[in-house]
């Protein structure tokens, strides 16, 4: 992909990237009837600045947000991440970790060919996929998928995203002031944790989805 923009199309059931952003068929319209759990910090006015700095958080490199974060850990080769609190999971054979839990100021560095930084406020991370909820962004070269409530889940799988609940696709300056506030008031304590389940199991084989072009797949890995 080098740094090409990834071309936008929308659809009526949601989004699709180049690489893959899709919406669940036969999901509810968040944007119709949200949930009471995701309707905290919608009132952020864009003036506002006593949340964060989207444009710089999602300009962070793994060092910076490791600075400023409580915890951080590496899962080699490809995932990198900082948050107010990291869980272990589970562990492989050499006592390593092999999934991961984050909650609370969610930092993701995903270290592909063309790196992904996302941003949430909880994430499972391992096995080759990524869960993350809370409001979340992901960003790819100057595009950016907004999550536009709490219970917004992105899944990632290898180079392609999907997305469970309403969402936009942006640039990096036109993300929501809103978004801000729900950085700093931290997870939502209304929804349960974030867990497997979240993800349908047709997702993760989705027909629609074809494989990715051996050019899409990260250095070293292969289907």
């Amino acid at each position: 992909m080098g740094n090409v923009r990834m071309n936008l199309v929308l659809l009526s059931v949601g989004c699709i990237l180049t690489n893959g952003c899709h919406s669940v068929p036969g999901k509810k319209d968040a944007s119709k009837e949200e949930n009471p759990a995701d309707k905290k910090n919608t009132a952020a006015a864009p003036e506002d600045s006593s949340g964060a700095d989207v444009g710089f958080l999602l300009s962070m490199k793994y060092g910076e947000a490791k600075a400023l974060s409580p915890q951080s850990l590496e899962l080699p080769p490809y995932y990198k991440v900082a948050a107010d609190e990291i869980t272990v999971v589970s562990t492989k054979s050499d006592g390593t970790p092999r999934k991961v839990r984050a909650k609370g100021h969610v930092f993701l560095q995903i270290d592909y060919r063309e790196e992904l930084i996302g941003l949430g406020q909880e994430a499972l991370i391992g096995g080759g996929e990524v869960i993350l909820r809370g409001r979340p962004l992901l960003r790819r070269g100057r595009s950016v998928v907004e999550g536009l409530a709490d219970r917004t889940v992105f899944y990632i799988d290898g180079v392609r995203l999907q997305v469970i609940g309403l969402h936009r696709i942006t640039s990096e300056s036109g993300v929501t002031p809103a978004w801000r506030g729900s950085w700093k008031d931290g997870p939502n304590p209304l929804l349960p944790a974030l867990s497997p389940g979240d993800i349908p199991k047709e997702m993760r084989a989705s027909p629609l989805l074809p494989p990715p072009s051996k050019d899409d797949l990260p250095k070293g890995k292969t289907r």
